[in-house]
């Protein structure tokens, strides 16, 4: 009986390096966009995809979403109560990209475009 040897790894005896790399990349989207806000939410979920300077499907684009939604501002619940009509469709279409939100960036979406939807960047 032969024994087969097998074949030692760098990281064999090195354990850290996997931790480390695991901590480097989060596997989780949902931690990711727990962290993001505003503008980089809304890249992040694809809503630039259709609410972007050249909006698809005569979706308007954020600056007309901001303005609409300007006269919640000061509204108390004004972000939870719109997700929730965003996630259901209402007063739109049926458009999936909405329906799947969660409702915690659904609001933070919402609340981003009621204070006024400024871009970071160059979505």
């Amino acid at each position: 009986m032969t024994s087969a040897r097998i074949p030692r790894t760098r990281s064999a005896g090195r354990p850290w390096a996997t931790l480390l790399l695991l901590a480097a990349f989060p596997s989780s989207p949902a931690l990711a966009d727990e962290e993001l806000s505003g503008s980089a939410l809304a890249l992040q979920m694809g809503c630039y995809n259709c609410h972007g300077k050249h909006p698809r499907h005569d979706a308007p684009t954020m600056a007309q979403l901001a303005e609409d939604a300007a006269k919640h501002r000061g509204e108390s619940g004004a972000a939870a109560k719109e997700a929730q009509e965003l996630r259901r469709g209402e007063p739109f279409r049926r458009i999936v990209a909405h329906e799947q939100l969660s409702a915690e960036t659904a609001e933070k979406l919402m609340q981003w475009i009621i204070d006024g939807a400024k871009p970071t960047g160059n979505p």
